[in-house]
């Protein structure tokens, strides 16, 4: 099995919050902050991908129980599906992780991921392990254990249930169960560094009613070895309950459809003991001492926090700033323990809460490029009537002294100078090692206003660089500011077909974010794959002038593949890859680095007789570009305006993934479906999930979809009848054609079906029964309907001529 995603990837500490203007709580959330102060527990989440969580859980953890909680998923979900845009892979895996983000700075959690690779499903454990490094991923869970010290690990699934779920998903549990032993073990050390063990007192499973079955089922379950938590606990100083601000988190997870309904009144969540101490009660810190006692030098701070709780004033919260100033002061003498860092920034955000502070680091630019000398505004207000000076500005860790002292609703209004470097890049950075994994537990704060408070006491806080404009409509808007490379080069194809032996044309863009020009030779490096010889490098002069944003250089070519780098005029190297942006209205706007390369495929079109494709988008996916480049015209069908008649134009219709999962006109127009093969045409559905169908009538003959799945890309298939006219036309179908396939042979497979469905073929996972439910063919009246899990919208965009020759046979099948 292959692995296909060769890099894992975590974003730059400079931009992990949403671009937004500088808030400023209420009075009643400052208090409910104040509460976190006389708390000193901590707790860690654990599971596979983002959306695993249960964020009912986490904000009763962060809020009932005012624990700091982590969660830490492995995977940050690249090898998922999308329900938001035809955007997969490594960009899904972007998005999802700023869902991630997004959902825990609602619900009040931290997040951290691992370098395991979301690869897709997995049947069992030591399936995901022969992908995953496990040893690595130890290495990496007990680092984050000694590092957070967690008093109790929670992990969503059960190491202990083999086959029953994702096999991603019963690998965290055990490798959770792993790590819960071995963080306190001595003899286990990690690579590169020496690090002190840590004791979790408990480490418990999430139970949740899916893993029964039904919540029917959960109810008369025995559930005498669990833990009841009342998670319907309703927060006074915040206005919602628990389950109302769970519900907010969770619908972070757009790209995974997982919009969740808010409930109120009491709920139960269980959780069972796996290891570690006994429990008496239902308080998952027994017997913990979470008070300021747990650590040296602590008893002088809890009465200062039970003074400034008891003498909160909610008219004027400015008044706490005098005993705050004290209580940080307090703590920075304390010996140096994660507690102090974690209690020291919590009062450091409650100075700037009480006072009002406004702090806000701007640019009039979206971005800017290494060695650009960029002016920045700096802003500070004083909205108390307190002591306050500006003691320095640190821009990219440059501190520049200010020393200047601001009077009640006095602002400051400072312009500096930054000049950012190559290193400075606010790209994902794609990791994959144990060194890069523990770098992101260690954010450098590159930004930062220095202030002192009432004459007395030094706090430094962090703030973002944000780009502000005015937008005429939606007024004061902030986003996020880059730094980008100078020059992006990008095939505007990731994969071409070249037609029946003739030279390609191959797109290039070329964009300039710099306010220079550049000029220069794109230098491109051909090669064959096989028995052919790789072909002569070629150079393209190009010139782009400073207002030359964007620029397509066009070039023919029939070799297998491409990559291309820039040069100057000098034939230095210049920034030649591309700046991939993933934007969209729900986290901020990001970018990664790629490698600017693409695939030629030669293939013979001559050969097709059909023309003109209707395509019923589904979730999203980027066969309808595909089939363009293979000749066809492809019309994408808005189902809302689709009439009786407006199917008979096309000679296929390719229904795309989750389409019946997806969309609700299916539920009435799937008749339409039904009609038009009936009058002799042919009808591709692709793969649907069995939960949440709109309908369940998907074809015009019993079909009942399962979960059975193919995860062995290349596992062999056996041709039922091979005599098939879609084995044999227009293309010979062997074997061949299902080799080199990417994360999977297919998946959600039909396990029951009516005679009047003909499979084509038979496959098995290693160790299990053969399965023919992943292509099957029905006549119906004059045409065909076609039901197939097979993985075609991975298999086409990545380039797999076998797998487009057999699409194409589907497409091309009709009554002669």
């Amino acid at each position: 099995m292959k692995n296909t995603f060769l890099y894992i990837f975590s974003l730059a500490f400079l931009h992990l919050g949403f671009a937004q203007k500088p808030q400023t709580p209420t009075p009643s959330e400052i208090y409910f902050k104040m509460e976190q102060l006389n708390v000193l527990a901590s707790a860690m989440y654990v599971a596979a991908h983002p959306d695993d969580e249960n964020t009912r859980l986490i904000t009763y953890l962060t809020h009932h129980e005012k624990a700091y909680t982590n969660y830490l998923s492995l995977t940050r979900g690249n090898g998922g599906q999308n329900l938001i845009s035809d955007e997969l892979g490594t960009d899904l895996g972007v998005i999802r992780t700023n869902e991630l983000w997004n959902a825990r700075k609602i619900d009040g959690g931290k997040q951290f991921f691992s370098t395991a690779d979301d690869f897709g499903f997995s049947k069992t454990p030591q399936e995901t392990f022969q992908k995953w490094n496990k040893e690595s991923l130890l290495q990496q869970m007990v680092y984050m254990i000694r590092k957070e010290q967690p008093d109790i690990i929670i992990n969503r699934f059960d190491h202990r249930t083999e086959g029953n779920t994702h096999g991603h998903h019963t690998a965290s549990a055990q490798l959770s169960k792993e790590a819960f032993a071995l963080a306190q073990d001595a003899s286990f050390e990690l690579p590169t560094i020496p690090s002190e063990i840590w004791k979790p007192s408990r480490l418990f499973f999430n139970v949740s009613w899916f893993f029964f079955g039904s919540k029917q089922a959960f109810e008369k379950a025995d559930k005498s070895r669990y833990i009841p938590l009342n998670i319907g606990v309703f927060y006074n100083q915040l206005g919602k309950n628990n389950q109302e601000i769970a519900s907010l988190s969770r619908s972070q997870h757009q790209s995974q459809g997982f919009g969740d309904l808010s409930s109120r009144g009491e709920e139960i969540d269980y959780v069972e003991l796996i290891d570690g101490k006994p429990l008496n009660s239902s308080n998952l810190f027994e017997g913990i001492d979470t008070s300021w006692n747990r650590i040296e030098g602590g008893q002088k701070i809890q009465p200062l926090v039970t003074q400034l709780l008891n003498q909160y004033d909610f008219k004027n919260p400015s008044k706490s700033v005098d005993l705050l100033t004290k209580i940080y002061a307090e703590i920075d003498k304390l010996p140096e323990t994660i507690w102090k860092t974690r209690k020291q920034n919590e009062v450091k955000e409650l100075i700037k809460d009480c006072t009002g502070l406004f702090l806000d680091i701007t640019t009039n630019e979206p971005y800017t490029v290494p060695d650009k000398n960029i002016s920045v505004k700096v802003e500070v207000a004083n909205r108390a009537d307190i002591s306050l000076k500006i003691k320095d500005v640190t821009l990219n860790n440059q501190k520049t002294t200010v020393n200047k002292s601001l009077t009640n609703q006095e602002v400051f209004y400072g312009d500096f100078d930054v000049v950012f470097t190559n290193k400075d890049l606010t790209n994902f950075k794609f990791i994959n090692s144990f060194n890069d994994f523990k770098n992101q537990f260690n954010p450098i704060s590159k930004h930062e206003i220095g202030l002192e408070i009432n004459s007395s006491v030094y706090v430094s806080f962090p703030v973002e660089i944000q780009y502000k404009y005015k937008d005429e409509v939606k007024g004061e808007v902030y986003k996020p500011f880059h730094v980008v490379p100078k020059v992006s080069v990008q095939f505007k194809q990731p994969v071409y077909l070249s037609n029946n032996d003739k030279q390609q044309n191959i797109s290039v863009v070329l964009s300039n974010y710099s306010d220079e020009d550049v000029n220069g030779k794109i230098v491109t490096t051909p090669s064959y794959m096989g028995l052919h010889a790789a072909k002569p490098q070629k150079e393209i002069a190009f010139s782009l002038n400073k207002k030359e944003k964007n620029k397509e250089i066009n070039f023919d070519d029939d070799s297998y593949n491409y990559s291309v780098r820039l040069v100057n005029n000098s034939n230095q190297t210049l920034s030649s890859n591309e700046t991939k942006w993933i934007d969209y209205e729900h986290i901020p706007l990001n970018y990664y680095i790629k490698p600017s390369t693409t695939k030629i495929i030669n293939f013979d079109n001559s050969n097709l007789k059909k023309k003109h494709i209707g395509y019923i988008m589904g979730a999203g996916d980027e066969i309808p570009q595909v089939l363009q480049n293979v000749g066809y015209q492809v019309d994408l069908i808005d189902l809302k305006t689709l009439k009786t008649n407006d199917l008979a134009q096309y000679e296929t219709i390719i229904v795309g993934i989750r389409a019946f999962n997806t969309e609700e006109e299916l539920k009435v127009k799937n008749q339409l479906l039904f009609d038009y093969a009936k009058n002799g045409g042919t009808v591709i559905v692709q793969y649907q999930t069995n939960m949440n169908l709109k309908t369940d009538k998907i074809a015009p003959y019993k079909l009942k979809l399962g979960r059975t799945r193919i995860t062995d890309e290349n596992a062999k298939v056996r041709f039922i009848n091979p005599d098939m006219k879609v084995l044999n036309q227009p293309f010979k179908i062997t074997q061949e054609n299902f080799k080199n396939w990417v994360q999977e042979q297919g998946l959600y497979y039909a396990d029951e079906f009516s005679d009047d469905f003909i499979p084509v073929f038979s496959s098995r996972d290693f160790d299990e029964k053969p399965t023919n439910g992943g292509l099957l063919i029905a006549s119906y009246g004059k045409g065909y309907y076609i039901y197939t899990g097979l993985s075609f919208f991975r298999q086409l965009p990545a380039g797999n001529a076998g797998a487009l020759e057999l699409f194409i046979n589907l497409i091309e099948l009709k009554n002669d």
